[in-house]
């Protein structure tokens, strides 16, 4: 796809360095419109789409100031309050450098500035820009596409699974989700019970592998008389009891003895059971949904798990993929849990650097969704805001013992991975490791440059450092050192 070109609207009332400045601009290919003076400039922004504002700070009518704060208040209709401002000013002075950031400039720059310097000013403050609009309509749609709040389903296998969800929701059928520690089984449950006509009545989670106990398990379920063991010196009612007209969920099914999992047999064959220590028939209306992270097949064939209570609840199944299968739903992950532990701990925003997402997103996340989840709890309790790169990541402990990316590359899951996957990961290691440099990357995997540029545009890997002079690379240029802009043009 042919990317547009970048749209940026000069107001400068000095035209011989307007035109300059210009000139270069139009040089890196990028499209300049010019306006005298801010008063002009508003008119121009009302009328067009620009990506950046340069804006002289001294100019008649309205300055370079008064355009600023006219656009970040957004008095004029149909101009964007988020569209980067950048400052020009013939002085170099700290305090209107101080004034200009408060007042909401993106950037501040003196007009005697090196050609190369503003480039380099330019260009991040449009790459910036770009993050935070793609952060912006990512968040969009997440909550367009996953309106269950932490279950983000952006990939494909994700909104399969939503959809089987929402399909079964409002049946009676028992469920049975599957799939690896910390992919969110409890929350498919939950979107099960929401979508179904049993959403007014309570939902309550039995975790079977924290009562290994049976007698602890059966009284925790059914309940119990009083008098029923030492102990026990009142009646107490169980969670079959008290889920009446809702739903229960047992989650780690597989973990039950054999013994608990035939009173769960007949519960669900009958809907009925006794306290302990009672002979009282208690009926119930419940809906089942169960979980579990093992193979119920091959503990049905190891004889841990009762064949007749594995296919009473395989009536419907929901398999959740792990994350690491899903590398599209990591970024809109970070988004969603970043905006939730900034409330909750009152941080600055944290911005993740491409060479971060792709860190993370090359991760095989072993603990899965509750990982990633801790990692950025991790990050907004150290980090009081601010940029996340490679570094940071691994200044918080993440990848430290045993769970980086990089273990991936010798620690095959247990249901394979794509062969490349594990390239693509290897490539970023390498990468990162090397400060980003492609040559000292492709030496420290044993290949070509050719063959690590084809890999890089093969997987569309990128890096900020790469789009510095990239045009004029392009284009077979040395990269300007010296010179200031009006000085460049003076030598064309």
């Amino acid at each position: 796809m042919k990317t547009q070109p970048v749209r940026v609207l000069l107001a400068e009332d000095d035209e011989r360095y307007a035109r300059r400045l210009r000139k270069n601009l139009e040089a890196e290919k990028i499209v300049v419109e010019v306006a005298g003076d801010g008063e002009a400039a508003l008119s121009q922004l009302q009328k067009e789409t620009f990506d950046l504002v340069l804006a002289d700070i001294k100019m008649p009518r309205m300055g370079g100031l008064q355009l600023l704060e006219a656009v970040k208040a957004n008095r004029e209709a149909g101009v964007d309050r988020d569209l980067p401002v950048i400052l020009l000013t013939s002085v170099d002075s700290v305090k209107t450098a101080v004034e200009a950031m408060k007042a909401g400039a993106a950037d501040y720059l003196t007009k005697d500035a090196e050609w190369e310097e503003i480039l380099v000013h330019l260009n991040r403050v449009l790459e910036h820009h770009r993050r935070s609009r793609e952060n912006e309509l990512l968040r969009r749609q997440v909550a367009a596409q996953s309106p269950f709040g932490e279950v983000i389903a952006l990939s494909e296998s994700m909104a399969a699974v939503l959809k089987q969800a929402e399909d079964i929701a409002g049946a009676p059928t028992t469920v049975l989700i599957t799939g690896e520690t910390g992919v969110g089984k409890e929350l498919i449950a939950r979107v099960i019970h929401s979508r179904s006509d049993r959403r007014d009545g309570p939902f309550l989670e039995v975790n079977c592998a924290a009562l290994p106990d049976d007698n602890m398990f059966q009284s925790e379920l059914f309940g119990h008389e009083r008098g029923a063991f030492t102990g026990a010196y009142e009646q107490r009612k169980g969670r079959f009891e008290l889920a009446h007209g809702g739903t229960l969920f047992l989650d780690e099914v597989g973990d039950l003895s054999l013994d608990s999992q035939a009173k769960i047999l007949r519960v669900l064959e009958t809907r009925a059971f006794e306290r302990l220590g009672g002979n009282r028939k208690i009926r119930v209306d419940v809906r089942f949904v169960l979980a579990t992270n093992h193979l119920l097949q091959e503990a049905v064939d190891a004889g841990r798990f009762r064949r007749d209570l594995f296919y009473r609840i395989n009536v419907f199944q929901i398999h959740i993929p792990p994350l690491r299968q899903r590398p599209e739903d990591v970024r809109a992950l970070l988004q969603y849990y970043e905006e939730v532990y900034r409330r909750q701990y009152r941080r600055e925003p944290l911005e993740f650097s491409p060479e971060a997402v792709a860190v993370l997103e090359a991760h095989s996340w072993p603990g899965n969704v509750r990982e990633l989840r801790n990692v950025i709890e991790r990050l907004s309790l150290v980090r009081s805001g601010g940029q996340v790169t490679a570094e940071s990541l691994r200044a918080c402990g993440f990848g430290a013992a045993g769970g980086s990316a990089e273990r991936a590359l010798v620690s095959l899951p247990v249901e394979g991975a794509s062969l490349e996957d594990v390239e693509r990961t290897a490539i970023i290691q390498a990468l990162d490791r090397t400060g980003w440099v492609q040559k000292e990357a492709a030496e420290l995997l044993g290949i070509s440059v050719d063959r690590m540029n084809s890999r890089i545009r093969k997987y569309g890997i990128t890096h900020s450092k790469w789009k510095i002079h990239k045009q004029a690379a392009d284009r077979g240029e040395e990269p300007i050192r010296k010179g200031s802009a009006a000085e460049k043009s003076e030598n064309d």
